[in-house]
């Protein structure tokens, strides 16, 4: 299925959003920075997304949606479970 990528700037939620639009311009998921608690979220809207779309809509988010406001920038990702 072919996507499409958006940034979408949202003052009520305080951040910038990177959406994964289908073709008829439908907001499939979305990775959005939150401002204030330096988070990122990530919401899917459908159901049976491709993990290839979703793959891309993370590694683009990351870079495209850095850094946070106050110039702050993303933690490096922390690999949780049991240690051996």
């Amino acid at each position: 299925m072919p996507v499409r990528f958006q940034v979408a700037s949202d003052v009520v939620r305080d951040g910038l959003g990177l959406e994964l639009l289908a073709e008829d311009n439908r907001v499939l998921a979305e990775v959005f920075r939150h401002d204030a608690s330096h988070r990122l979220t990530v919401t899917c809207f459908e159901p049976d997304i491709e993990f290839a779309s979703l793959e891309l809509l993370l590694l683009r988010a990351r870079d495209e949606l850095t850094p946070f406001e106050d110039g702050t920038t993303f933690d490096p990702p922390k690999l949780g479970g049991r240690k051996p």
